[in-house]
């Protein structure tokens, strides 16, 4: 048998050759620039995963001495050549419920590759990559870190997330270093990033997936399909890639109150202008890092659960393919405690006698004293304000129409809002009946009064009505009773309201009834002339 050496340069050669023809026609290239002492085989030592691999880059880059390579030479190295060095994603925040792998995530942790991150329905967390990069993974999502790693004398990391369900809300830097990728595939759809802010969703029941670009661009595709997708647009995918829908213009927040004072935040919907819901996020931040708490729908929005404090809100509208549009942050402030206490009397809208009127509230639980609040409605000028330190307090008021209002405070001296103001009406007591008409048969008596009401009358023979002659109710302010034997006797009226208020007695008028002379008894005198 002929054995027939064959020299090592044509080993390599016959092994580039090889190699090179194994790679696909549409390689991922990424570009290096030869500086000064560089030779294929040190490339080979300190960037392929196979240093033996350099032949593949001679033959792909026309390298005539791999030993001599011109400084300042770009040359093309297939990615998958590369030898990776595995990176992380730091965890800067978490709020709710959070899980890498089934395990309680915690700010401070670190995210590799294969590790799967889960929200609750009230969880969110922040996540940051080594170059600077941020990523938000809201409540009720599922995001798998399929890649995760940088390469060996480049800048950057290749990034590559899987998003199961939910959202995902990403800053990223402009790439750095010709290896620098970033994608996030959804079950319908692939985004490459190149230095943007953006946003992607998936519903994962539904089979559809939808990408969003604030600023930057990204690149979606769907099966063949390729599209580039500007700042300002958004689109879905859900088996074919949708056309570039316009974000929807960011709300406007000027219509919710710069402060709350409920512990529950019940947020007015703006002026949807097309859209057909909005999307609401609070955080202790501006930089919403991480969210405190989301809600999303068609009209009135409600957060509760949160502790006094200040705090940011954003806003954005949602189009009818669910595309949400662009965001509006304001500021403002949660001041509910300590909670006010809930007015007990006089109950809102209720009627007292003139004179002094008794307001009572409840007792709150972190009250030491109160604030009690009282404003003339008719009379205008300065509510007055008084310190109070139990749960009652009475004022001696005229008739008309006030309002009240109670509010809780600390022991340090915090007070907390005020209660819901309550109406009361404070009616004079029913008029003093006009002297009677006093017949042979009967007394009648008339009094001042409104339409709608009912009377209580009472006929005494005492001043303090101890017992009474006579006792009724009527519909008029009037009453015909039986004329009684001659005496002095008092008569006192109250009106009641036609919606039951039962208003204070009248003062008592004081009747004189004289005896009853016969006609003919007075011819006596005329009869003795």
């Amino acid at each position: 048998m002929m054995i027939t050496r064959v020299s090592a340069p044509i080993r390599l050669l016959a092994l580039a050759s090889l190699l090179f023809a194994a790679l696909p026609a549409q390689a991922d290239l990424v570009q290096y620039r030869v500086v000064q002492g560089d030779t294929l085989i040190g490339l080979g030592e300190r960037l392929l995963a196979r240093p033996a691999d350099w032949p593949v880059l001679q033959r792909l880059n026309g390298v005539a001495d791999p030993y001599r390579i011109p400084v300042g030479t770009q040359l093309r190295i297939p990615r998958e050549l590369l030898r990776p060095e595995p990176r992380e994603l730091r965890v800067d925040a978490v709020h709710g419920q959070a899980a890498r792998d089934g395990a309680a995530l915690a700010a401070g942790d670190t995210v590799g590759a294969g590790a799967r991150l889960d929200t609750g329905g009230d969880g969110h967390v922040s996540l940051r990559l080594p170059d600077g990069s941020t990523l938000e993974l809201p409540a009720r999502s599922s995001l798998q870190v399929e890649a995760l790693h940088g390469y060996p004398g480049f800048e950057g990391e290749d990034v590559h997330l899987q998003l199961n369900d939910g959202r995902v809300e990403s800053t990223t830097v402009p790439r750095r270093g010709p290896a620098a990728r970033y994608r996030i595939d959804t079950p319908t759809a692939v985004i490459g990033v190149r230095g943007t802010e953006f946003r992607v969703a998936t519903e994962a029941a539904a089979g559809r997936s939808r990408a969003e670009v604030t600023r930057g661009k990204v690149e979606v595709s769907a099966g063949k399909t390729r599209r580039a997708l500007e700042a300002g647009f958004g689109l879905v995918a859900d088996g074919r890639l949708g056309q570039a829908r316009r974000l929807p213009a960011a709300p406007d927040l000027d219509g919710l109150p710069a402060r709350f004072e409920q512990p529950a935040l019940r947020l007015a919907p703006p002026a949807f202008d097309g859209a057909v819901a909005w999307r609401v996020q609070v955080a202790g931040n501006a930089q919403f890092r991480p969210v405190l708490a989301e809600r999303s729908g068609p009209g009135e929005l409600r957060i509760d659960g949160l502790p006094d404090g200040q705090y940011y809100l954003r806003a954005r509208l949602i189009d009818e393919a669910g595309i949400e549009g662009h965001d509006a942050v304001r500021g403002f402030e949660l001041k509910a405690r300590p909670e006010p206490p809930f007015p007990a009397q006089p109950r809102d809208g209720a009627k007292a006698p003139a004179g002094t009127v008794q307001f009572a509230w409840s007792g709150a639980p972190e009250a030491a004293t109160y604030r009690f609040e009282l404003f003339s409605v008719e009379g205008g000028g300065e509510p007055l304000e008084e310190a109070v330190s139990g749960t009652s307090h009475g004022k001696a008021l005229e008739p008309g129409e006030y309002r009240w209002r109670v509010a809780s405070v600390r022991a340090d001296g915090d007070q907390g809002p005020w209660s819901a103001p309550s109406k009361v009406l404070v009616r004079a007591p029913a008029a003093v009946p006009e002297p009677p008409e006093i017949g042979d048969e009967g007394l009648t008596f008339r009094w001042a009064g409104e339409a709608g009401q009912r009377f209580d009358y009472e006929f005494s023979a005492d001043e303090d009505f101890s017992t009474t002659r006579y006792a009724g109710q009527v519909d008029q302010p009037q009453v015909d009773l039986p004329r009684p034997p001659p005496d002095t006797y008092f008569m006192r009226v109250r009106a009641i309201e036609p919606d039951g208020y039962v208003g204070a007695w009248s003062g008592a008028q004081r009747v004189i009834v004289p005896a009853n002379i016969p006609w003919w008894i007075l011819l006596f005198p005329l009869l003795a002339l």
